[in-house]
């Protein structure tokens, strides 16, 4: 008895430990359905080595693949190669391993699922117009250009609706040296692609997980809603919105199904809540202006072509929360800071004008200091006061905005005083 009692404890000890391995292996293998997991049973892409692509790129980049992994688009059984494959005729595929494939998918390919919000950013200025503020027409075909020219009305256009395409002129001062890794690297959410479609889609949903709370949350347009120029970001932080988002987010419902989100999911509002979410009684868009009643971009504020309706919707999304004199009340003054700024964007812009017609300095932009004063008086402080007034943010309205600007100008004054004096007396 006593030498069969220590193997029968050894036996049970290892049937306990193998039992315990057991339960150990199966517990780290994520379920399906949680934040950030994989689910096993219906992502075949990645467990079933049958896949080309997958047994590939797991040794290759396994990040993309667990990525992919967790994402709903693998859940719901689509494939590399429903996004990657395109015909043989495609300007922008190449051959690899036995495929014809693009390596970055462009708007085409998302369509072919999702055709209703490609069309929506195809109409928006996350399309064509923001890649033309950056670089005019330049890159665009004749079918490119037809499109925008009758599908996109908030396209910059000028006297008798003619859209003004023109190169940036900043681009004339910094250069390709710069601009591929500055500016082009937001602007390019809207650059046109060889095979006639237009645009990034990738810029919002990075893959390759395609997180819908990564696309609701306000990192995602942060990376170029932000800085001096367009500080909406900033503003969001300072704002009673951005407030209870960084003290109550994480205990938001972030993966409420579209059209389905409601102030029990999100009692406070991002970016998207406002300008994209299916949100109340606003259905879903990836029309970002849709909601929209003002260029607040442009050195001279005007209405946009959808400017009731727009006004509408967005006072629809805040009535989730505030009353209907709250909403006036506060668009009231917003419009306010709007009307003041334009008063003194034009001020300054009739002092220019008024110095290259009396030939005291030339219309190059950038060629004189006071070029500059003018252009940071619009293209910083008189943006960052719009933002802040229809954003929440008082301090950008105040010492980020108009305080700034006022200063700026009284500087073009004195200096377009000094400029005609020495004009007058010969000084160069």
């Amino acid at each position: 008895m006593s030498n069969q009692f220590p193997k029968t404890l050894i036996v049970g000890i290892i049937a306990t430990l193998v039992v315990l391995l057991i339960i150990y292996l199966f517990t780290q293998l994520p379920s399906g359905g949680e934040p950030g997991t994989i689910d096993v049973k219906t992502n075949a892409v990645v467990f079933n080595s049958a896949d080309k692509c997958a047994t590939c790129h797991r040794r290759v980049t396994p990040d993309i693949v667990n990525q992919f992994a967790m994402s709903t688009m693998a859940r719901a059984g689509v494939k590399c190669t429903d996004c990657h494959v395109v015909e043989k005729s495609n300007p922008m595929g190449k051959e690899h391993e036995g495929f014809f494939i693009t390596t970055s998918p462009t708007p085409k390919q998302c369509a072919k699922c999702h055709p209703a919000e490609t069309r929506q950013f195809d109409h928006s200025r996350h399309g064509a117009p923001a890649w033309m503020a950056l670089n005019g027409f330049e890159d665009f075909s004749k079918a490119q250009q037809k499109f925008v020219d009758e599908n996109i009305p908030e396209a910059n256009r000028g006297p008798n609706g003619i859209i003004t395409a023109m190169r940036n002129s900043l681009f004339d001062v910094e250069g390709p040296s710069v601009t591929p890794a500055a500016c082009q690297s937001c602007h390019a959410i809207g650059k046109p692609n060889k095979d006639g479609s237009i645009g990034n889609c990738n810029k919002c949903h990075l893959r390759h997980e395609f997180s819908l709370e990564q696309a609701r949350k306000p990192e995602i347009c942060g990376q170029c809603h932000l800085g001096p120029d367009h500080p909406q970001m900033e503003i969001y932080k300072e704002s009673a919105h951005g407030i209870m988002y960084a003290t109550q987010g994480d205990k938001w419902n972030w993966k409420q199904k579209a059209e389905r989100l409601t102030t029990q999911d999100m009692p406070a509002p991002t970016c998207a809540t406002c300008h994209i979410s299916g949100f109340g009684n606003q259905g879903t868009t990836h029309d970002v202006g849709q909601r929209l009643s003002k260029f607040l971009f442009a050195a001279v504020t005007s209405d946009r072509p959808n400017k009731v309706e727009g006004r509408e919707a967005m006072k629809a999304i805040c009535a989730n929360c505030h009353s209907p004199n709250f909403i006036s009340d506060f668009y009231s003054k917003a419009d306010s800071v709007t009307a003041f700024v334009n008063t003194k964007v034009k001020e300054a812009s009739n002092i220019i004008d008024g110095l290259v017609k009396d030939g005291i300095i030339t219309k190059k932009p950038f060629a004189t200091q006071i070029s500059f004063d003018a252009f940071d008086l619009w293209h910083y402080d008189g943006r960052t006061a719009k933002f802040g007034a229809y954003m929440q943010g008082p301090d950008f309205v105040q010492w980020h905005g108009v305080y700034p600007l006022l200063k700026e100008l009284n500087k073009v004054k004195e200096d377009a005083k000094k400029l005609r004096e020495d004009h007058r007396k010969g000084i160069r």
